[in-house]
């Protein structure tokens, strides 16, 4: 691809008004790191292959070579950003496994919440891969001293980060779509049912029960702990062995 540009000059050549040739990615030294940090100056709804070959001054064609296309470049792009934040994670700080969990739920939802628009592109197999794993290590041995079983210690850390991926996909469209919200949604159903009566419905809709904020979270964060605690309990009472 040829770009005309009246003041620029051609790489390795001194005359005004030449063409510049865009440079192929590989052979410029374009990486995948590059492409992140051009991919995150720009606002998400303008990003494109496009856009981000403009802004690496590269054929369009050299971004195939690491990014295949826009979906997987804004995959690439919520990986990236959400092991940043995760990389912070207090787990180590955790003096039991239910702190541990607490800390490890926190920092993942923070973590989703904090993608917006992205967190659509972030799938629930991808913890594993951006997880650095020292705090993993950390999460697991704490469940493994408590008395899990490494079964039970597996579903439960499935559990708790399904919570906190929905959680921030939830907190995501709840802010793009107001009217959507669950509240919203109800309170315009009922308002169609002329003829019939949901007095229960109808007492739930009127109460002002923010179910997108942090409480929520901490909700069924804490509502999971103590039922993997009184599973745990349970076990252990009746002697079962490890």
């Amino acid at each position: 691809m040829i770009i005309h540009a009246a003041n620029d000059k051609r790489e390795g050549e001194g005359k005004m008004g030449t063409s510049v040739a865009r440079r192929p990615g590989k052979r410029a030294g374009l990486d995948v790191a590059q492409i992140i940090a051009a991919a995150r100056t720009l606002p998400w709804g303008e990003i494109s292959m496009q856009s981000l070959a403009d802004i690496l001054k590269v054929d369009r064609k050299a971004l195939h070579y690491h990014v295949k296309d826009r979906q997987s470049l804004l995959e690439l792009l919520a990986h990236d950003s959400f092991s940043r934040r995760l990389s912070q994670t207090r787990v180590s700080e955790a003096a039991d496994w239910k702190e541990a969990c607490r800390i490890y739920t926190r920092d993942l939802a923070d973590s989703a919440v904090e993608l917006a628009e992205l967190v659509d592109y972030l799938w629930f197999g991808d913890l594993i891969n951006d997880l650095t794993l020292k705090p993993v290590e950390i999460l697991f041995k704490q469940l493994n001293v408590a008395g899990f079983t490494d079964e039970e210690a597996i579903r439960l850390t499935t559990v708790l980060g399904t919570l906190c991926l929905g959680h921030a996909r939830d907190l995501a469209q709840a802010r793009k779509e107001v009217a959507r919200t669950r509240k919203n949604l109800l309170i315009s159903v009922l308002g169609t049912q002329k003829n019939q009566n949901f007095p229960n419905l109808e007492r739930i809709s009127s109460l002002n029960v923010d179910t997108y904020n942090s409480e929520q979270l901490t909700f069924g964060v804490e509502l999971i702990l103590e039922g993997a605690e009184r599973m745990l309990a349970s076990r252990q009472s009746q002697g079962e062995i490890r």
